[in-house]
């Protein structure tokens, strides 16, 4: 680290090069570097301090010369030598300062009644001395050892501090970057239970933006319930109860999100309390327990698909085989029609769901194959508009191109099931007289497709789920509607396979805007103006 006074310190190695360079001033020195003991701090963390115009091809020559010499200690603080010519040209000094008074290093001895805490290798001119150093009668020899003595103690104090302050910021930086990293929800209160922190996975977990909630009540955010969804009361509060000595681990509680939603958590509440044993603060781990039950819900979700998606069509199609194979009735043709028609919808209903599920292993086993061309997205968009509007006529539905829209890179049948499986979403989880925007929007390297709805919505801490295999949004409407929950899993492969990208934005009980996007074929020149 070279030196050179600054103005202002702005941290602990700033202070430690100030103050290590003032001391080489003050000993009438010109460039060096001061190396920290390893028994004074963590070896980790030791280092050496480059100072003042020493460069590193010196720096390692420097230390190689004085290992040889005599070592300063407590006895002996500095030691001065004159340093070889060779040395002091390979060092990159003045010729006029080598050939004058000619050059002399030395080492001073840095301790304090703790102990050792490193060494300050400096070089200056021959002809200077610092006035701790100045030759006087023998009777006050021990008054000018003493000078140096009290000179180097108050240096080894005042470096001590700032190794511990340049140590506290650390660990405070690895702190800080633990409680922003970490994947649980962490939370802390002060002795009034009022929120101090808010950790960016307690932002994701609630739907509460740390700028919203400081200063808040906590009980008031977190609106905590018991496992069967009774409101808890205050002398439940297991921040209270742990301010109280209680040991509270994994206690399992629902809370609410910002948007009203529940969710199971297992909750730890610790206290940080003075020297004198009181409370000071709160801090309240939260583990969301949702993907743990989802995991366990799973192992049953393909087995109720199995035994509903599949075997409904099947007894549906059963059913009507075996009437219209009865030798004892007789049926006109509409009757007849009508049957075979029924027959051949849930058969292709059957197969439908078969092949997603075989889709749906094929993209677990990375086998999803991509005939990738320049593709006319316009067309594309208006022609599965066109199949919506023709299956479902009492759809309104909207579509919003601008002109000229560019070219994309994908392939046609792929995108043609991603928008079947948007529009069918939109349509199915729509309540009464759907309504469907189409949209299309161009930026500089991509194109946007959104379809946007006037449903059920879905709720803040279900969106990032929606996309998972066999998940389904845990509305009444939802879980009526039939579906094995695999279409979105599908979607996203296979715009990921593009290159692209798919998310939502839905508001609960306002509708819901799935969008995606897709690679150009050509790049816009810039400047690019965003629709």
């Amino acid at each position: 680290m070279s030196w050179s006074q600054p103005q202002q310190v702005e941290g602990p190695h700033d202070q430690m090069a100030i103050l290590v360079g003032s001391a080489i001033q003050l000993l009438r020195g010109e460039s060096g570097v001061f190396v920290v003991s390893n028994e004074a701090f963590d070896p980790q963390s030791s280092t050496e301090y480059t100072l003042y115009q020493l460069s590193k091809i010196a720096l390692p020559a420097l230390l190689a010369y004085v290992q040889e010499g005599m070592q300063p200690n407590s006895l002996h603080p500095l030691v001065v030598e004159n340093l070889a010519p060779d040395l002091a040209h390979q060092m990159g000094l003045a010729e006029e300062a080598i050939a004058g008074h000619g050059v002399e290093w030395c080492s001073l001895a840095v301790y304090d009644e703790v102990g050792p805490l490193g060494t300050l290798y400096f070089l200056r001119p021959g002809n200077l001395r610092s006035c701790f150093e100045r030759q006087v009668a023998d009777e006050h020899e021990a008054l000018e050892y003493n000078a140096l003595h009290l000179f180097v103690t108050q240096l080894a104090t005042s470096l001590r501090i700032a190794l511990r302050s340049q140590a506290l910021v650390k660990e405070q930086d690895r702190l800080a970057a633990i409680f922003q990293h970490s994947t649980e929800g962490i939370l802390t209160v002060d002795n009034a239970l009022r929120i101090i922190d808010f950790n960016p996975a307690m932002q994701r977990l609630t739907g509460w933006r740390e700028n919203e909630v400081l200063g808040q009540f906590y009980f008031k955010v977190l609106r905590p319930k018991d496992r069967q969804g009774n409101d808890l009361g205050l002398q439940d509060s297991v921040i209270l109860q742990a301010f109280a000595g209680q040991e509270v681990v994994n206690r399992d509680m629902i809370i609410c999100a910002r948007d009203g939603q529940r969710f199971s958590v297992a909750v730890t509440a610790s206290c940080v309390r003075s020297a004198r044993g009181e409370p000071m603060n709160g801090i309240l781990h939260v583990h969301d327990l949702t993907r743990e039950h989802q995991q366990e819900e799973q192992r049953s979700t393909f087995i109720s698909v199995i035994s509903h998606e599949l075997q409904t069509p099947i007894a549906i199609i059963k059913g009507y085989a075996s009437t219209l194979a009865r030798t004892d009735a007789r049926f006109d043709a509409k009757t007849i029609r009508s049957r075979l028609v029924a027959i051949e919808e849930e058969a292709d209903r059957l197969n439908k769901l078969v092949g997603n599920l075989l889709y749906a292993s094929r993209i677990q086993a990375n086998g999803l194959q991509m005939d990738i061309t320049a593709l006319d997205l316009e067309r594309v968009v208006r022609g599965m508009v066109r199949r919506l509007r023709a299956k479902a006529p009492d759809v309104q539905v909207s579509v919003l191109i601008p002109e000229h829209l560019p070219v994309v890179m994908a392939d046609r049948e792929r995108i043609e099931e991603v928008l079947q499986n948007l529009l069918d979403n939109a349509v199915k989880y729509s309540p009464r007289h759907p309504e469907v925007t189409v949209a299309c929007y161009v930026t500089g390297e991509e194109v946007i497709v959104s379809v946007s709805d006037t449903g059920m919505g879905i709720a803040l801490r279900e969106q990032e789920q929606i996309f998972d295999r066999f998940h389904r949004v845990g509305e009444p409407l939802s879980q009526s509607t039939p579906g094995a929950g695999l279409g979105l899993y599908i979607c996203k492969a296979i715009v990921e396979a593009h290159g692209g990208r798919i998310w939502v934005e839905s508001t609960l009980r306002q509708g819901s805007t799935f969008s995606f996007s897709l690679p150009r074929e050509e790049k816009a020149p810039l400047p690019m103006v965003v629709f």
